[in-house]
């Protein structure tokens, strides 16, 4: 059992076994993601940085450091479920040393197959997070034009 907020807010527990089709084997994606995530947190000095709240409440802030074009590190703060929490951590894992350009082609679909599925009903969790990172990276392309980084 792991707390439905990922530690934020309310702690009702939910078990992943509410999680559609997963197992409690580790091995599962999502159960990877959501007992062992990663990309996790904050940046310092991000150059793209973003923050949404979706249709459930969850919210999700990412922060990026780009530099050459490619996203060099990258951090996503979750509150929310923990299809959330999984959904920001497969989003980490997908993009993490890629160019901008290629980031921005990541789609929610993309993140459910990292996870290998997502019930239909958080579905949402995987656009919220990839919405907000096309947000953190049109922050850091306005930054760079007017030359702030």
């Amino acid at each position: 059992m792991i707390p439905e907020r990922a530690g934020y807010g309310n702690m009702k527990r939910i078990s992943l076994s509410d999680h559609e089709g997963s197992t409690k084997n580790r091995e599962d994606p999502f159960m990877r993601h959501a007992t062992s995530p990663g990309n996790i947190g904050t940046l310092e000095a991000p150059t793209g940085w973003a923050y949404n709240v979706g249709e459930c409440g969850d919210s999700v802030e990412v922060c990026l450091l780009a530099e050459g074009g490619r996203i060099s590190d990258i951090r996503i703060l979750p509150k929310g479920c923990v299809h959330t929490l999984a959904c920001s951590s497969a989003l980490g894992e997908l993009v993490d040393g890629k160019t901008l350009e290629m980031a921005l082609e990541v789609l929610p679909e993309d993140v459910e197959r990292a996870l290998g599925g997502l019930p239909e009903a958080h579905a949402h969790c995987a656009r919220l997070v990839v919405n907000t990172l096309g947000e953190a990276i049109a922050e850091h392309f306005r930054k760079a034009a007017a030359g702030l980084i």
